[in-house]
């Protein structure tokens, strides 16, 4: 692969350290960085101690547990968001003059279309075009549409929508989100459960940045009600096994629950008001460039036959 360098008077900075030292602005955190970049914690904090001998300038400091930019950190995030951006749209200006079938596809996704819509999707594309490179991120919504933001990903699939210049969001898929709960609960056998009686009992929740916890508190705010008491965790999976176990209920895409459903290891409540309708949206830079590729898996994702989807999905 290679590494595009950037001189600076005798000395030579190439674009990875770049994009390092961005992720770790994004997180303010070495391990967490570590985490998105496949890299440990040494090997992040190494590059970052490579960049600041480039430039003879400290970049990020330590206060306390705390990491902070200096001065000239955040100038170098101005900087060097303009010229990533500028070598990724030149990149792919010369890749439009490639056919389909070569290069490389980078998709993002939440949980319920990774899940339930896109591996069909990816299957049939792979299929069609078997050279070509892809890179599969799933993580919470909030997190997919940064990295849209940030050019880390070409499209991305999220269950919320969320207004912001930089993106653009299409429908593509009908869900709905449901509550349930264990049979055993005390709500299991209740009818036309209230919002108050959900703000009342303990809820098992995904982290802030789950576009469906952010769905469902912006409904129980319409009604002038709170989340009460939470367990926040980081995966669906967790969700529906503390739920089975009884520690509470909560509420997800009704795609995720056919299996426990089926098997009566959970109900669904009776809630008033819901199911909730949503859409899950496919979202992309408002700038952004199509190339073959990206049209080529749209064009798969328009056609693509299966339940909830939606036949008549435009594509770019």
């Amino acid at each position: 692969m290679n590494i595009y360098q950037i001189s600076f008077s005798s000395n030579t900075v190439n674009l990875q350290l770049l994009r390092t030292f961005l992720c770790v602005r994004k997180h303010l955190n070495y391990t967490r960085a570590g985490k998105e970049l496949f890299l440990s914690q040494p090997a992040v904090s190494r590059q970052i101690k490579q960049l600041e001998n480039e430039f003879g300038i400290q970049l990020i400091e330590q206060l306390g547990k705390s990491l902070h930019l200096t001065k000239a950190g955040q100038t170098l995030v101005v900087e060097s968001e303009m010229l990533l951006g500028a070598m990724e749209r030149t990149k792919e200006a010369v890749q439009a003059h490639s056919s389909a079938g070569q290069g490389s596809l980078r998709i993002g996704t939440s949980s319920t279309p990774g899940c339930y819509m896109l591996p069909e999707v990816l299957g049939a594309f792979h299929q069609k075009f078997p050279e070509i490179k892809l890179k599969y991120v799933s993580d919470n919504s909030q997190r997919v549409e940064q990295m849209i933001i940030d050019n880390s990903l070409d499209l991305g699939f999220v269950g919320a929508y969320l207004s912001n210049d930089d993106l653009r969001l299409e429908p593509v898929m009908e869900d709905e989100v449901v509550c349930f709960a264990s049979p055993a609960h005390p709500l299991s056998d209740q009818r036309r459960i209230t919002p108050q009686q959900l703000s009342d009992t303990l809820c098992i929740v995904r982290e802030r940045g789950s576009s469906t916890r952010r769905f469902f508190e912006s409904w129980l705010s319409d009604k002038d009600v709170k989340l009460g008491k939470v367990i926040e965790v980081q995966s669906s999976e967790t969700v529906k096994k503390l739920v089975t176990a009884c520690l509470g209920f909560s509420f997800m895409s009704i795609h995720g629950l056919k299996d426990e459903l089926r098997d009566r290891k959970l109900i669904l409540l009776d809630v008033a008001s819901m199911p909730l309708p949503r859409q899950i949206y496919l979202v992309h830079h408002a700038k952004k460039h199509f190339s073959p590729i990206i049209r080529a898996f749209l064009e798969i994702l328009k056609n693509t036959d299966r339940s909830g989807l939606k036949s008549d999905g435009s594509s770019h």
